[in-house]
C-alpha cells in the first residue's frame, strides 16, 4: 500500500505497526468536516424524520441520535449532506478493523458470486473460520474447542444459556448487576437495565444477579485493594454456601469488561477467583466478549489479561465487522455431551459472513499492522491524557479502560461521586455530533462517556476527539454539577 504523508501528530511507536500514513488511506481525509449550518443537515433531518414514522421506535441508535449514515470508511462516516464524522463508537464496538476495509470489500466481491446462504450447512468459508477461531481462542481453549454460529449477540447468548443447561443438567444461571447480554428471552433475563426490561416481563426464571467488580461504586462501600475482593467473595458465598437461594447453578456468565454498565475493567484478582468459584460449584464459566473482545483491549480477548480459561467464549461484533456474524466457542470436552441437531438456525454459517470473518481475523493478526499492539500504545496515550485532565477537573470522577475500550465517569461532586446531570451529559453527546464526532454514552446512571473507535483510527483523529470531549466537559462543568 502506498503511503501518504503522516498526520502532524504521530502515534507513539515502539513495536512494528501500521503507519499513520497507511491509516490515513483507510479513512476519509480531513475528518471531521461539517459543511452544513447545523447537524443534522437538511437531507439527514428529512430522512431521519421519515424513518421515525415507518421504522420501530425501539431501535436505540436511531431513537437517541438523529444521525443518518450514507457512507463509511475506516473510522469516518459521511452523512447524506456531505458532513464527515469521526466514529467514536466503532459501529458500537463492531468495526474493530474499520468500516469497509479494502481487504473485506475484496473478500465480499470474490465470495458473493460463489455462495452466500447455506441453510447452516458445511461450506468452505465456515469451516476455515471455525479453524481460525480455534487458533485464536484464549488459554486452554486454543485448538481445543468447537463453535456454534449465530446472527446476533443476543442469539449467541441464548445458545450459551441452552448449552450450559444441557451440559450440566442444571437450571440456574448466575449473571451480574449492570450486565447487558441482549434483548431476547433468556438474554434479556440476564440484562439488568430497567429501560430494556420495563414492560416485557416476566423473564426466564432461575437467574440470580451478583454485584460486579465496579470498584468506583463498590456495592459494599469499600476501596480496592483493601476490599479483599469482597464482590468475588460474595459470589463464592452465593454459589457455594448452603441456604443462599442458589441450588443448581449451570453457569456464571459475565462480560469480561462490562459495557453498557459503565465500561468497567475488573481488578486482576477478579476472574481467577470467579474461575475457582465456578469450579467449586460445578458451574461453567462463560465470558461475553461480544463488545470488549477481538483485539479491542489490546489482546485478542479481554479475558487474556487475567490468565484464565473460560468454558465458553461468546463473541460477535468485531469478528464479523461489516457483516452480521456471532457465535459461541466451547471447550471441546463438551462436544459429545450435546444432542445432535438440537440447535437449528436458518441463517447461521452464512458463507459470505464467514468469509468476511476470516478476513477480519487475518487483518487483526497481521504482524505488519499489529493493530492490537497499536491499540495498547495509543490507548495508553489517551488514558494518560484523560487522567491528567481528571486531576484538576471537578467532574471527571474516574478514567478507566484498556486499548480502544476507554471511558470517563462524570459526577457532580468527586467526594460524593453523585452522578452528573443526565440532561447535560446528553447535551454534550449532541454537541459532539455538531463538532463531527459520533459517540454514545453508557453507564448505570447514564453518566459515562465511552470511547471505542475502530482500531484503524488515525492517532490525530483520536487525539483531537479526546481534546474536544475534554474541552466540552470543562465548558459545561456548571451544567454537569447542577
Amino acid at each position: 500500500m502506498a503511503t501518504k504523508k503522516a498526520p502532524a501528530k504521530a502515534a507513539p511507536a515502539k513495536a512494528k505497526m501500521i503507519s499513520e500514513g497507511e491509516l490515513s488511506e483507510l479513512n476519509y481525509p480531513d475528518a471531521p468536516k461539517i459543511v452544513t449550518k447545523g447537524v443534522p443537515g437538511p437531507k439527514s433531518k428529512k430522512m431521519w424524520e421519515e424513518a421515525m414514522k415507518v421504522e420501530s421506535p425501539t431501535r436505540v441508535g436511531g431513537y437517541y441520535l438523529p444521525f443518518v449514515w450514507e457512507e463509511a470508511l475506516g473510522s469516518t462516516i459521511k452523512d447524506p449532506d456531505g458532513n464527515v464524522f469521526v466514529d467514536l463508537t466503532g459501529g458500537l464496538g463492531v468495526n474493530n478493523t474499520g468500516h469497509t476495509h479494502p481487504r473485506v470489500v475484496e473478500t465480499i466481491i470474490k465470495q458473493a458470486p460463489k455462495l452466500m446462504h447455506t441453510l447452516d450447512m458445511v461450506n468452505p468459508p465456515e469451516l476455515e473460520l471455525s479453524k481460525a477461531l480455534a487458533k485464536i481462542m484464549p488459554g486452554k481453549l486454543k485448538n481445543n474447542c468447537f463453535t456454534c454460529y449465530a446472527t446476533s449477540g443476543s442469539a449467541a447468548i441464548e445458545i450459551a444459556i441452552k448449552y450450559a443447561k444441557y451440559i450440566t443438567k442444571r437450571p440456574e444461571i448466575i449473571a451480574f448487576q449492570g450486565a447487558y447480554h441482549g434483548i431476547y428471552n433468556g438474554s434479556l433475563a440476564l440484562t439488568t437495565s430497567y429501560h430494556y426490561r420495563a414492560g416485557y416481563g416476566p423473564f426466564m426464571p432461575g437467574v440470580t444477579h451478583l454485584p460486579y467488580a465496579y470498584c468506583y461504586r463498590c456495592f459494599a462501600g469499600l476501596e480496592y485493594p483493601s476490599c479483599g475482593m469482597a464482590c468475588a467473595k460474595y459470589a463464592d458465598s452465593v454459589l457455594n454456601e448452603p441456604y443462599s437461594g442458589v441450588y443448581e447453578p449451570a453457569a456464571v456468565i459475565v462480560e469480561t469488561f462490562q459495557g453498557e454498565g459503565g465500561y468497567l475493567v475488573p481488578p486482576k484478582e477478579f476472574y481467577p477467583m470467579i474461575r475457582e468459584i465456578c469450579d467449586k460449584a460445578g458451574a461453567l464459566m462463560i465470558v461475553d466478549e461480544i463488545q470488549c473482545g477481538f483485539g479491542r483491549s489490546g489482546k485478542m480477548w479481554a479475558i487474556e489479561h487475567y490468565g484464565v480459561t473460560p468454558d465458553m467464549v461468546v463473541w460477535g461484533k468485531g469478528v464479523g465487522g461489516d457483516q452480521p456474524l456471532t457465535g459461541v466457542t466451547v471447550d471441546a470436552k463438551y462436544h459429545d455431551m450435546l444432542d445432535g441437531g438440537s440447535q437449528p438456525a436458518t441463517f447461521v454459517g452464512n458463507a459470505l459472513s464467514c468469509a468476511v470473518g476470516l478476513t477480519n481475523i487475518e487483518i487483526m493478526t497481521d504482524p505488519n499492522d499489529n493493530l492490537m499492539g497499536r491499540a495498547t500504545t495509543v490507548g495508553n496515550a489517551m488514558l494518560a491524557k484523560m487522567r491528567k485532565a481528571a486531576e484538576t477537573s471537578p467532574v471527571i470522577g474516574e478514567v478507566r479502560g484498556k486499548g480502544f475500550y476507554l471511558s470517563m465517569e462524570i459526577v457532580k461532586d468527586k467526594a460524593t461521586r453523585e452522578p452528573a446531570n443526565g440532561d447535560a451529559i446528553m447535551g454534550i453527546q449532541g454537541e459532539m455530533l455538531t463538532k463531527g464526532y459520533v459517540s454514545f454514552i453508557c453507564g448505570r446512571n447514564g453518566n459515562v462517556f465511552r470511547l471505542m473507535p475502530p482500531l484503524t483510527t488515525p492517532y490525530e483523529y483520536f487525539d483531537a476527539a479526546v481534546d474536544t470531549l475534554l474541552d466540552m466537559i470543562k465548558a459545561h462543568e456548571a451544567d454537569l454539577k447542577s
